[in-house]
């Protein structure tokens, strides 16, 4: 391809009348050949003789380097990093500390704080952790520099988007890093004039703007000197130098970890990423985290429809954080909290984004694996360096606009809660209300606060277009969960709900940030025209679409059918009497008159209800309803009586789950299944007399299933999830640690999740069976009705009943 006819004339000339027209777009630097060769020849020099005294260093010393570091405190560890590298800022993303000391012009007139902008992985928070730097030691001495371009591109997109970092330029160039493998030819440049394919090469991401390139080389050559640096202090006692010490063996990876107390998270996964080897699109691991989240989706519906308890729970999380809850400056609540169009809107909102969600976790999951198809096609032709085939490419981009357009969902809903979370309302005000639209308009009571509080500010910046752009969504979840897990005042400003929503983002954000190491930032060329991308997007969501419009104008009625919230009162927490039985039948029956009633809208509208719509996607289930009571001791000959693997009945229904698994607990796991025995069993009787579908989702007779032989703390947790009703006091709580324990001792390997979400993966078949709960908020403990639905949704997804599990 050739460069474009205005890509000739003179760039200094172009972009100073650029700038005069726009005082706030950047000029850069304008370099020379000459200048971009010599500076591009030294930094391929620094680069590959720092690598070289690594590698000589590792295959000798390793395991003394990874000893040594183990034993410092962190204390000494910060003494090492700062002998390294003495401006080394104190915490995690300080590019996001820059960016709320430094004004946008300050920043383009030259920043203060351009090593946190440029190295923003290079910090003391990060690194004086016991495995961080060893990862980092091994990855930069163990691969090529040209395999960390993207990443290392990608890692100064703050620093860009917010102008303090802005690359030197040279037009007529390509430069090279990517594939290639030795000193003298990484960053070599290509002449737009002599080579038909370097423009080509540059504006499909190939290659890079010679500036781009050199700052890229630059960060590489800060990095590996650096890591030179620290190992040289780690053994300065020892002879470096002298090659003829015999090499040892590589250490595995396990040795660079020290025992702790955590268990495996997402958040690790991210906070490490910066010091690995990093792979764009790793299939199999982002598959096991959508189809788990789509799992939950698909469970929530059905604990909406099963179970009045959750229903309530659900519908009352979304009043609390409607906006019509803020009050305005002059203390005034909103007219239509005293109306029913209120509940309306709330129930109206549960339904849909019960039902949509579930429409485009499946849609995800589904694209997903078309892109992996498309990608395993060309496998061959999928190297570093060089073009993706053009069926990849056109693939990556579809998949990358239905993620960026689906995260609008998430976003949305965040726009509407966030400032209405109750932990949070008090720093907003409710514009009067407009009575010609339905709008509402909420302002900050003070907009200083956010210069003091790190929590709001970043909660912020995900209502802000603009804001998320600049710092990117994957980074703004990523310190998000830093914060909320490290302060405890900011984890209880964090009301459950937020929490879940903070889940879906995450898991967006890490969708998202696998996209972009395809390439070392935005190409020039359009790879998918726009108009294309929004047909094909059209057609993909037809079924989403579908269910929407299905669903609009449901809120007619709902208050009436679904208020008031006391009427799903479920007291399946107190010992079972024969009042306590009527009452939960009575919640039960209102439950099923206001999904009758949704129901209804929906055949009006399309002749079958929302789940014949959804039959592809959506499983039937065998609602479970609470059978009359008998008197104990009475002999028992009701068929709607039911054995003890029924007795999970609706009390059960499924936990709440919003949002994102892999790194099994190897030791508990290999325990587990050594002891593990088989047995079968039949199906449950049923005791519904309200019944959606068939009984697929029920397990089936003669399915083996294991017998688990587990510790006296884990049969008490197990115990609690599949109790069986009787007329005694049921079970107090469970931690959440012991609920952890329980399913590790079963052979779940359990990874923490971003916000409240926690997956647990069994070790056959993970990405397919793979399940997420969501840890208690504030408190660390499970309740009675939740750890029954929690009960509720192993036996639906395994087959599990109280009769697999017996004391050690």
């Amino acid at each position: 391809m050739e460069a474009p006819d205005d890509l000739d004339c003179d760039p200094q000339t172009m972009f100073e009348a650029m700038a005069a027209g726009n005082p706030n777009l950047p000029v850069p630097d304008f370099l020379s050949f000459q200048q971009v060769k010599s500076k591009a020849k030294q930094y391929s020099h620094d680069i590959f003789a720092a690598k070289t005294a690594l590698v000589n260093i590792l295959d000798r010393h390793e395991e003394t380097v990874i000893k040594r570091w183990h034993k410092k405190t962190t204390v000494q560890r910060q003494r090492v990093l700062t002998i390294a590298f003495p401006a080394i800022p104190p915490t995690h993303r300080p590019d996001f500390w820059a960016i709320r000391r430094e004004t946008a012009p300050q920043r383009r007139a030259g920043t203060f704080y351009r090593d946190h902008w440029l190295l923003p992985s290079l910090n003391l928070e990060d690194l004086s952790k016991p495995r961080n730097l060893l990862l980092f030691l091994r990855s930069r001495a163990r691969n090529l520099p040209g395999e960390f371009v993207n990443a290392d591109a990608n890692s100064v997109h703050v620093g860009h988007t917010a102008q303090a970092i802005i690359p030197p330029y040279l037009s007529g160039y390509t430069m090279l890093l990517a594939g290639q493998d030795t000193q003298q030819s990484y960053g070599r440049m290509l002449s737009w004039d002599d080579d038909d394919d370097a423009f080509d090469m540059m504006s499909s991401g190939i290659g890079l703007q010679p500036g781009e390139g050199l700052q890229v080389m630059e960060i590489q050559q800060r990095k590996i000197q650096f890591l030179q640096r620290c190992i040289e202090h780690i053994l300065q006692d020892l002879p470096l130098d002298d090659l003829s010490i015999p090499k040892q063996p590589e250490p595995p990876e396990e040795r660079l970890q020290v025992n702790s107390p955590g268990w495996p998270s997402l958040t690790q996964e991210i906070e490490e990423a910066p010091y690995r080897l990093q792979y764009a699109l790793e299939i199999d691991r982002l598959r096991t985290f959508v189809i788990a989240r789509r799992n939950e989706a698909e469970d929530h519906i059905w604990s909406l429809r099963e179970d009045p308890s959750y229903f309530q729970e659900v519908a009352s999380e979304w009043s609390d954080h409607r906006q019509e809850r803020i009050l305005t400056a002059s203390g005034k609540s909103h007219p239509v909290l005293r109306q029913d169009l209120f509940w309306e809107r709330v129930l109206s909102n549960v339904v849909v984004d019960a039902y949509t969600n579930l429409v485009a976790w499946d849609l995800v999951s589904k694209e997903l694996d078309r892109t992996a198809l498309t990608k395993s096609n060309h496998h061959d032709q999928d190297k570093q360096g060089q073009k993706l085939p053009e069926e990849c490419a056109e693939a990556l981009a579809h998949f990358e606009h239905l993620i960026n357009q689906l995260t609008k969902g998430p976003l949305g809903n965040w726009k509407v809660a966030m400032v209405a979370s109750p932990p949070l309302r008090q720093h907003y005000v409710r514009d009067p209300q407009d009575p010609t639209n339905t709008r509402i308009g909420v302002t900050s009571k003070d907009r200083s606060h956010k210069k003091a509080d790190h929590l709001l500010w970043l909660l912020e910046v995900l209502l802000d277009e603009d804001q998320l752009f600049l710092c990117g969504l994957d980074n703004v979840c990523d310190e998000l969960e830093r914060e909320i897990r490290s302060n405890r005042t900011s984890r209880e400003r964090i009301s459950p709900y937020i929490a879940s929503l903070i889940s879906d983002l995450s898991l967006f954000g890490e969708l998202k940030r696998h996209i972009a190491l395809v390439t070392p930032g935005p190409r020039m060329t359009v790879v998918v025209e726009q108009k294309e991308l929004n047909a094909k997007f059209n057609k993909k969501i037809k079924l989403f679409s579908q269910t929407f419009t299905t669903l609009t104008g449901l809120g007619k009625g709902l208050a009436k059918v679904g208020t008031p919230q006391s009427k799903f009162d479920h007291p399946s927490h107190n010992r079972r009497t024969q009042a306590t039985t009527e009452k939960m039948q009575q919640a039960e029956k209102n439950l099923d008159i206001f999904w009758r009633h949704v129901d209804d809208h929906c055949k009006e509208k399309t002749s079958g209800t929302i789940h014949q719509m959804l039959s592809e996607i959506l499983k039937e289930r065998q609602l479970q309803r609470t059978p009359d009571w008998v008197e104990p001791g009475k002999e028992i000959n009701d068929n709607r009586v039911q054995n003890e693997s029924d007795t999970i009945s609706s009390e059960l229904a499924a936990l709440e789950l919003q949002s994102r698994s892999e790194n099994t607990i190897t030791a508990a796991i290999s325990h587990a299944r050594a002891r593990q025995k088989t047995k079968t069993r039949g199906v449950p009787s049923t005791s519904s007399s309200a019944m959606v579908g068939g009984d697929e989702d029920a397990p089936v007779d003669d399915v083996a299933t294991p017998i688990f032989e587990v510790s006296k703390r884990g049969f008490k947790v197990f115990t609690s999830l599949f109790y069986t009703p009787t007329e005694e006091e049921p079970p107090g709580e469970v931690p959440w640690s012991d609920f952890l324990s329980a399913m590790a001792s079963v052979g779940f390997s359990i990874k923490k999740l971003d916000g409240s979400a926690w997956m647990f993966a069994p070790v056959d078949d993970a990405w397919q069976q793979s399940i997420i709960f969501h840890e208690p908020h504030p408190s660390s403990k499970i309740s009675f009705q939740v750890a029954r639905r929690i009960g509720r949704r192993l036996w639906r997804r395994y087959g599990w009943t109280s009769e697999n599990f017996r004391r050690a």
